[in-house]
Order: structure tokens, then C-alpha cells, then sequence
């Protein structure tokens, strides 16, 4: 049996997950405001239902970003907090594949361009194929003017994530050569999990001191521009 317990913070819709081998439930945090108020109590009902404890656990998962700065620190402090009380491993999981995995679940996006809205004029992005039901990054995810976005090469594609909807005009080069669009998409606790076993199996874990969020965007400077 294999337990994971996951955190994502990234967007505007925050969620928890416990996955036990294919079951999975999830709970939803449906404001920003609430995520530091509800994310622990959401825990423990989701431990205290299934039967489990932390120290019971095989490891803890976390969307590591890019997106909320405030919502990376939640999610990565949480992470670090549950795994170092168990001594537990850390799995921390792109944001951006979390979304580019529920396209492919939910829509069958099986090749994307995911594209988040960074504010301050700029996006996230970041290209993603299909293989043996995961959806796995191609290159590296960017921070970058909407106007400097690039489409995958290859076959057809779909657009996925806030960007497209909030940058649209700045995006119409991408946009006219998508095969599909859906902007209404978030990540999703659930959505962390395909990724987070697959690093399992292979090993790939950290130390809960070193599950770090990834920015790409310089924390001063974010800081600085901040009203």
C-alpha cells in the first residue's frame, strides 16, 4: 500500500489530497484567505476519515510553483512541517504539470502549452506531452512577457491555464495555432499525484529541509513591486 498525502496552493483554488494506493479523496480551500486557516484542520479530517496518521504515511506532496507566492510558501511550509513531525520524505511537483495532467485527464489534452498568469505583465509557462498517462514537461518552465511565449512544435496542441484568458491579445500568436482552448483550469491536490509516484518508484525524493517552492521569479523584486 502506498499513502501520499498532497498540497497545492498555486492558484486561486486551493486543495488537499490522500491518495491510498487508486483511492483518492480530496478537499477544497475555495479563497486564498482561508488557506492558512483550514489547510491543517482539512488535514487532519482527511487523516482522521481514512484511518491514518502522518507517521503512517509514505511521503508528502507539494506543488512547488510557479504561481501564488503566498500560496508556495503555505503549501511548502505545510510539506515541510508534516514531513520532518514523521520523518518522512518530500515530493515536490510542478504546478504546471499538475495542470497540464488534469487537461490530459479531463480533456484529453494529451500535448499542451500551459500558460498561468504571473501578474506584473508577465506569464508562466511551460510545454507538456502525454506519455504512458503522464503528462511530462518538455524544456523549461519560463517566466516571460506574454509576447515572448512560443508554441510547441509538432502536432496539435492545447492551451491550458489563466494566461491565455487574462493575456489574450498579447497571446493571439499562440492562441491561433492552438487545436484547443480551456482557460477555466486550475491544479489540483489530485492532479500532483501521477507525477509524485512516478518520482517514488524512481526514487526521485527529498529531505523536507530541501522541499523548496520554485518562484522563478525573484522574491526582492516581487517584494518590491507590491503595493
Amino acid at each position: 500500500m502506498t499513502s501520499f498525502l498532497a498540497v497545492e496552493m498555486s492558484g486561486s483554488v486551493g486543495s488537499i489530497a490522500l491518495a491510498v494506493d487508486e483511492r483518492v479523496q480530496e478537499r477544497e480551500i475555495a479563497t486564498p484567505r482561508e488557506q492558512t486557516q483550514r489547510l491543517l484542520p482539512l488535514v487532519d479530517e482527511l487523516l482522521r476519515e481514512a484511518g491514518l496518521t502522518v507517521a503512517r504515511l509514505d511521503a508528502v506532496v507539494f506543488g512547488r510553483g510557479p504561481g501564488s507566492f503566498t500560496g508556495l510558501r503555505i503549501a511548502a511550509a505545510v510539506a515541510q512541517g508534516l514531513a520532518m513531525s514523521a520523518s518522512l520524505p518530500v515530493l515536490p511537483v510542478s504546478s504546471l504539470g499538475a495542470i497540464a495532467q488534469r487537461g490530459l485527464d479531463t480533456a484529453r489534452a494529451e500535448r499542451s502549452l500551459v500558460c498561468v498568469d504571473a501578474r506584473m505583465g508577465e506569464v508562466y509557462w511551460g510545454a507538456f506531452e502525454a506519455r504512458e498517462g503522464l503528462a511530462r514537461r518538455l524544456g523549461e518552465e519560463r517566466l516571460t512577457a506574454p509576447g515572448n511565449v512560443d508554441t510547441p512544435a509538432g502536432g496539435a496542441w492545447t492551451a491550458l491555464g489563466s494566461g491565455f484568458r487574462a493575456h489574450a491579445e498579447a497571446l493571439a500568436h499562440v492562441l491561433g495555432r492552438a487545436a484547443a482552448v480551456v482557460t477555466d483550469i486550475e491544479p489540483r491536490a489530485r492532479d500532483l499525484l501521477p507525477q509524485a509516484l512516478e518520482d517514488w518508484r524512481n526514487g526521485r525524493i527529498v529531505r523536507a529541509s530541501a522541499a523548496l517552492p520554485t518562484y522563478l521569479r525573484d522574491d526582492t523584486a516581487w517584494r518590491r513591486t507590491r503595493p
